[in-house]
């Protein structure tokens, strides 16, 4: 599954999207948020999550990714 942004937490600082190594977040200028654009390229490494300074972002994971 892919990244899920908490537009009530999320400040539009757009680190998300500078750190997604994929561009699978895409920081929307006119409306200062960040969209999850690709979601189907995600590849679940976290550092939107990690780095998000107000922890807007959560990954969830389904159960098939859980017992690899």
């Amino acid at each position: 599954m892919p990244p899920v942004i908490d537009l009530d937490k999320c400040t539009g600082c757009g680190t998300c999207d500078a750190h997604c190594p994929l561009d699978v977040i895409h920081y929307n200028e006119k409306k200062n948020i960040p969209v999850v654009k690709y979601p189907d390229e995600c590849w679940h490494c976290g550092s939107c999550r990690l780095d998000c300074p107000v922890g807007a972002i959560t990954i969830k994971f389904g159960p098939e990714m859980l017992y690899v």
